[in-house]
């Protein structure tokens, strides 16, 4: 079992694609923006800002949890 530990940083739809060749639009997804610190074997700590797809049904996030630590 993966457990992360992040806060989250933001939500947002990321663009619309059109495929060029067969004209298909491919609608955006939403996106979690998660920081993450992990420490280091030498004891210094590595900030990572992650993007994390979710789906469309799971977009009713309360704002309330914007800069807060979730659990997932």
């Amino acid at each position: 079992m993966l457990v992360l530990k992040a806060e989250l940083m933001g939500i947002y739809k990321s663009n619309d694609f059109t495929d060029k060749n067969t004209n298909v639009t491919t609608i955006g997804k939403t996106k979690l923006q998660l920081l993450s610190k992990q420490v280091m074997k030498n004891g210094s700590t590595k900030i990572t800002l992650l993007d994390v797809s979710i789906p469309s049904i799971k977009v009713n996030l309360d704002i309330a949890t914007i800069n807060r630590t979730i659990y997932g």
